[in-house]
């Protein structure tokens, strides 16, 4: 796929009904004329541009550009399933990952000719240019611890120590010549998922495998990941439990970028400080109950229990009032003091302590 920036030296819209009025207007246009002159296009067809200059560059990313101009779009194979892919994409910037998806969310059903996506495939390829090298991907390593629902990744290429040569410039191709082959290897959805942190080496690490493994290495870590984990610990002595989604990622949600903690008091404390019979029931009742409150308008994705008291960590659409919803069950709390606190938090940075 080739990418391109929506920029053209315009202020955002981003958000609200400006934002959907460029969405709305992207697929009108994409629906009565884009469609049909883009086919045209790529396959060879005849006054594609009906009689005029047809732009592709300026029809497609101003566009893109009314709609945020940070977002990234481009064209591929739409194989298996369609003769072209047009994917708009933040890019790994979660600060319009949900614009994005909303994007998506207004787009034509995929049919045989064009089929939509908000992240980039895997695009094998057999050969990067980049700073005048030619880089085999082929040639490269990756060294990986896993948890259950993450990874941490080391990726090592020959060509790595000849960047670093060339001082901060060099280091800086190092990152993002590492970034790209990984995101071609993986795709994008697989590698915001999965990966906790990644690294780059100027040497082969011990135990790594080519990264053409990668992806078989993923898929199985996936098919045996459970939907929750539950987790022990130790705070000041006293016993901590987490509940948590593997994967926990904000991929997992992107429309969901407010955090919400709700904190509760439980009132049958045992010794350790964690629930007893009484409040297990209650407090799986509410979250049960946040869930259906929440609908599809947002998550509970970990919690935190510990010397009485249960933190229950949510991610929610600030688009719609699912903050008040949660706001009301709360307030039915009645086994102790409540409490409920929202932030903005594109990335689930609040929640990056319990990716496990």
């Amino acid at each position: 796929m080739t990418d391109s920036s929506a920029s053209n030296g315009g202020d955002a819209v981003g958000t609200g009904a400006a934002r959907d009025a460029a969405i709305a207007a992207f697929w009108d246009w994409w629906t009565v004329t884009g469609a049909e002159k883009l086919n045209a296009a790529f396959t060879g067809g005849a006054d594609f541009g009906g009689g005029a200059d047809f732009d592709i560059q300026a029809e497609v990313g101003s566009r893109v550009s009314a709609i945020d101009e940070r977002l990234v779009w481009g064209f591929g194979a739409g194989e298996p399933y369609s003769r072209h892919l047009l994917t708009v994409t933040a890019a790994g910037d979660p600060e319009v990952r949900s614009i994005a998806r909303r994007w998506l969310d207004a787009a034509p059903d995929d049919g045989p000719v064009w089929s939509f996506t908000d992240l980039r495939v895997a695009e094998p390829v057999t050969t990067v240019t980049w700073a005048g090298h030619e880089i085999d991907p082929a040639e490269a390593r990756v060294a990986v611890q896993s948890g259950t629902g993450v990874v941490d990744v080391s990726l090592y290429h020959p060509v790595f120590p000849r960047f670093a040569e060339q001082g901060p410039d060099g280091e800086r191709d190092v990152a993002q010549v590492g970034f790209m082959l990984l995101q071609l290897a993986l795709g994008e959805e697989d590698f915001g998922l999965w990966f906790r942190g990644f690294a780059f080496s100027g040497e082969e690490p011990g135990e790594s495998m080519p990264l053409s493994d990668l992806p078989a290495y993923i898929d199985r870590l996936a098919g045996a990941c459970p939907r929750w984990l539950t987790l022990q610990g130790l705070s000041d002595g006293k016993p901590v439990t987490v509940g948590t989604r593997a994967p926990l990622s904000p991929l997992l949600g992107p429309l969901f970028t407010r955090h919400v903690v709700v904190q509760l008091l439980f009132a049958d404390v045992l010794d350790d400080g964690q629930a007893g019979e009484s409040s297990v029931k209650a407090l799986k009742d509410f979250g049960e109950e946040a869930m259906a409150v929440l609908h599809d308008d947002g998550m509970l994705v970990a919690s935190e229990t510990a010397d009485g008291m249960r933190l229950l960590h949510f991610y929610v659409d600030p688009e719609t009032d699912a903050l008040d919803r949660l706001n009301n069950l709360t307030d039915t709390w009645s086994e102790g003091d409540r409490e409920i606190v929202a932030a903005e938090d594109p990335a689930w940075q609040r929640v990056g302590h319990l990716r496990a």
